[in-house]
């Protein structure tokens, strides 16, 4: 909402906004504080990366623990 985000910018560190109105109601914003968020390629890519090493390890030790399992030989006597 831009009513919001323009109160939440205009808004310094560890004040209180006055009170606002929008379409939703009445609202008062306290800004704690701010970060700066990467929302890069770069970083997209990265993560999709980590995600799909991440699953095919997963896939990995699956078939090795399938493999184990499958060489296991037990004997049962009774």
């Amino acid at each position: 909402m831009p009513e919001f985000e323009a109160v939440v910018a205009a808004t310094k560190e560890n004040e209180i906004s006055e009170p606002f109105k929008t379409q939703y109601g009445w609202h008062i914003v306290q800004v704690l504080g701010k970060r700066e968020f990467d929302n890069t390629d770069e970083l997209k890519r990265r993560h999709a990366a980590e995600e799909i090493r991440a699953s095919k390890a997963d896939e990995e030790t699956e078939l090795w623990m399938r493999r184990l399992r499958d060489e296991a030989y037990v004997e049962l006597r009774v």
